[in-house]
């Protein structure tokens, strides 16, 4: 259903946009917006419903630039800048990045991440930024309105259609209420399962309702008390206190970047180190790996055929369930954004930047992208999908071939259409946890203890 906007609303939006780029020709359109308001949209009830006319526009005459920070200069933003520079002679892309890898020396590193901080704080640096990194503080950014809310463009731009794109991981990737970093590529969280050894135990596994670590235990204890294997999942628990901790909504409740406060000497968080100990105490997690030993393996989904070979590395036979959440007020499958763009509150060709985006969107270009990540345009992802046709056989690392069936890449299609909970990331926040949380998980200091550590830490980091 589209979205009502109040006229008002609108006309504000409408000229704040308009006014950012001068030199664009106005559309017939976008003079005569109150005239000209859509009819072709209807609610449940059959009542008529108005969204702006109005296809956002840049000038085919003017000669403009679009300047670009990216940490690496990869050989698929030059391509995008020459493909959409043949399409709008007019038009400048010019990249900033400071390598031609995706990797930078520590040394490097740190240059990028000050540089591109004082830039994006200042609003004297490019019209977009690529934030890969999860360095960077783009909590804070955001809390100094040094982007652009995206979704005024998205509601307002006529020749933008939502059906097009997974508006659900677009719109669950907003900060603050707004969206101010879009992600055009973005890869699952999930767990693949034995379904083999699970079936043998009759127990019964919903993912989709009250799926919380607590169920999760529930459920691995019955595997193990029925079944044959020794533990529910390996994984470390300082991977998966941060798993937990930087869950949105968990998050949002432990750290505020943009005004430099933390709450982790809090019991939510003292809660949360208790949890995950005791899934170690109780013998259902184990750091140890030993293979075929556990009923499930936590791991990232980055395309069709990646999943295909995880399942068949992982299990002979394999199944897909959501991540547990740390509340039951939580569901929903997880995903992580890449490629994220932002807009710089200050640049001077918003309208010029916004066009880009949308054809860094396409279709065209989202199939040439070189992440291996699932594409944030649907018809893109679709033709992924065709690709491995039923029968299709790959080769497994393990020396055994995968069978590709459409029946089995049903429940990733669905987890695709469903993701709806983003996994935030601060490598510096996370190594700190990973670092103060160890000593409480080997018995060596208090949960209060490590929490105030923890807490003291990540302070002075929000504040240098």
């Amino acid at each position: 259903m589209k979205k009502i906007l109040p006229l008002m609303m609108s006309l504000i939006v409408m000229f704040s946009l308009s006014a950012c780029s001068s030199g664009n020709t106005q559309t017939k359109e976008s003079k005569n917006t109150e005239q000209n308001r859509s009819k072709n949209s209807t609610n449940d009830n059959g009542k008529k419903q108005n969204r702006e006319d109005l296809s956002l526009k840049v000038s085919k005459d003017e000669k403009k630039t679009i300047v670009i920070s990216v940490m690496g200069n990869t050989p698929f933003f030059e391509m995008a800048k020459k493909e959409y520079e043949k399409k709008h002679p007019n038009i400048t892309i010019q990249i900033k990045g400071f390598t031609t890898k995706n990797m930078l020396s520590p040394v490097l590193l740190e240059k990028y991440l000050k540089t591109t901080s004082t830039e994006v704080l200042s609003g004297k640096g490019a019209d977009l930024f690529v934030l890969n990194d999860s360095s960077l503080p783009v909590d804070r950014f955001v809390d100094k309105k040094a982007f652009v809310n995206l979704n005024d463009y998205i509601n307002i731009d006529t020749s933008f259609d939502k059906n097009q794109y997974y508006m659900n991981i677009i719109q669950n990737s907003k900060m603050n209420g707004g969206l101010y970093v879009l992600p055009t590529r973005f890869y699952l969280n999930a767990l693949f399962a034995d379904q083999d050894a699970i079936s043998k135990t009759g127990v019964k596994i919903d993912d989709k309702h009250n799926w919380t670590w607590s169920q999760f235990v529930e459920v691995s204890k019955q595997l193990k008390q029925k079944g044959s294997l020794e533990f529910a999942m390996q994984d470390s628990p300082e991977s998966i206190l941060n798993t937990l901790v930087f869950e949105d909504k968990n998050f949002s409740q432990l750290v505020n970047i943009g005004k430099n406060e933390a709450y982790f000497d809090s019991k939510f968080f003292t809660d949360l180190l208790t949890q995950v100990k005791e899934l170690y105490d109780d013998n259902v997690l184990t750091e140890q790996y030993s293979e075929d030993s556990t009923y499930f393996r936590s791991s990232q989904i980055y395309s069709p055929k990646d999943y295909f070979l995880r399942s068949a590395v992982f299990y002979k036979n394999a199944t897909i369930y959501q991540m547990p959440h740390s509340s039951d007020k939580e569901s929903g499958v997880s995903f992580v954004g890449y490629d994220r763009y932002a807009m710089n509150s200050n640049s001077n060709v918003k309208m010029e930047a916004w066009d880009y985006l949308k054809f860094l969107m396409s279709y065209d270009m989202q199939l040439q992208s070189q992440t291996g990540m699932f594409p944030i345009n649907k018809a893109a992802n679709e033709k992924e999908f065709a690709e491995l046709k039923n029968g299709t056989k790959l080769d497994n690392p393990k020396g055994r071939q995968v069978t590709i069936s459409e029946e089995a890449l049903q429940p990733l299609k669905q987890m695709i259409t469903e993701a709806n909970t983003q996994v935030r990331s601060n490598d510096k926040i996370q190594a700190i946890i990973s670092e103060e949380s160890k000593s409480y998980f080997s018995g060596q200091k208090s949960a209060e203890s490590v929490a105030d550590i923890i807490q003291n830490r990540v302070m002075t980091y929000l504040n240098e």
